[in-house]
Parts: C-alpha cells; structure tokens; sequence
C-alpha cells in the first residue's frame, strides 16, 4: 500500500501547525517537519508541544536536522541535497535518512551512500516551484526500476494522479501545498487517503 507523508510548508505559527497536524494525523503515515526558517529552539517547541498532544512520534521526520531528531528521539531525518550522508550516518548510527533526489544519477547516489529511502520531484506543476519546468513521470519510473530502496514523489500531486502513480510502483507521495494552503486541510488528507485505500 502506498504512504501518504505530509510536509510543513513553513507558513503556520506553531500552534497552527500543530492545530493542522492533529487534524490531518489519522489520514497520514508520515509528516516530514520541514520549517526552515524557523530556529532549532522553535522546533524543538513545536516537536514537544506535538508530543503533549499525543501526536505519534513514529509519523514524524525532521528536515535536515539530524540533531535535533537524535535529541527528541525521532528515528527518521529527511535529507535535502548536498549533506553528506555517509558522514551523517557515522555520526548518528541510530538514525534513518531519506534523501532528496531530483535525478537517477542523485537517486543512485543516495542509495549507496545509505539512504534508506528517496523523495524524488517535483513531478507536475506546483505553486512552490514557479517556473520550473515539472519532471514528469518518465525518470521517476527509471528510478522505481533501479532502486532497491523505497522511492517516494513530490510535486504538483493530486489525488487524481494516485492511480497513474501507483502504476509506477513508488512506495507513496508526499504532499505540501494542497494540504497545508487549504482551508480545510482535514478534506483534502481525506481525499488523499481515499485516493490510496481505494
């Protein structure tokens, strides 16, 4: 069965956020924390607040903060390009690392470096990156053939698209924008969910 992994659009207060992710929960498998501007004190506020609430910890993922994931004993970090994994999986043994990819050649990379999974994008047009052309699906299946590990996709994704994705055989979606700039973001998790478990 496909995962559908949210991720933050680093738009909301913390509460929002939080108010947000207490929403979706039940529809996701997985969050990737990705707030980049805010400070590594404002995260580890959001990441304890999340645990009070009783948020599972096992959906969520920390963008490109291996320390912080260590400290909060999430086991999951999410890699954007140009960190060095092997150095990072030296210094953290007990964590996992996806590793975002935009091409074969990165995908294969990641993999033998260690990367237990990859996150590969953007696939069709989206609002968080005007003017750049989308990738399509013609590499992403290139990657699904090469790879042994799991390979996610990002991008311009509607639950529309779930069907002709599931074709492709990656391993889920990750989903920014649609959800995180709706007015009701609990709907359009929703419409995901039912897209995959249908």
């Amino acid at each position: 069965m496909m995962k559908l992994i949210a991720v933050t659009n680093d738009r909301m207060s913390i509460d929002e956020l939080i108010q947000t992710l207490l929403a979706i929960e039940p529809y996701i498998d997985a969050v990737i924390l990705r707030e980049k501007s805010k400070t590594d004190t404002e995260i580890l506020k959001l990441i304890q607040k999340l645990k009070e609430v009783n948020f599972n910890v096992k959906k969520m993922i920390v963008h490109g903060k291996p320390t912080i994931a260590n400290t909060e004993q999430i086991d999951k970090v999410q890699l954007p390009g140009g960190l060095p994994l092997p150095d990072l999986m030296r210094q953290y043994p007990a964590l996992l690392f996806g590793k975002s990819v935009h091409s074969l050649e990165e995908a294969i990379v990641a993999e033998a470096d260690g990367a237990e999974s990859v996150l590969y994008g953007h696939l069709f047009k989206t609002n968080s990156k005007p003017g750049l052309q989308p990738r399509g699906t013609d590499d992403l299946r290139r990657i699904v053939s090469s790879l042994t590990i799991p390979v996610y996709a990002i991008g311009g994704i509607r639950p529309s698209h779930i069907e002709r994705l599931r074709e492709v055989g990656i391993a889920g979606v990750a989903i920014m924008s649609t959800i995180f700039e709706s007015e009701h973001p609990k709907n359009i998790a929703k419409e995901y969910y039912d897209a995959i478990h249908t």
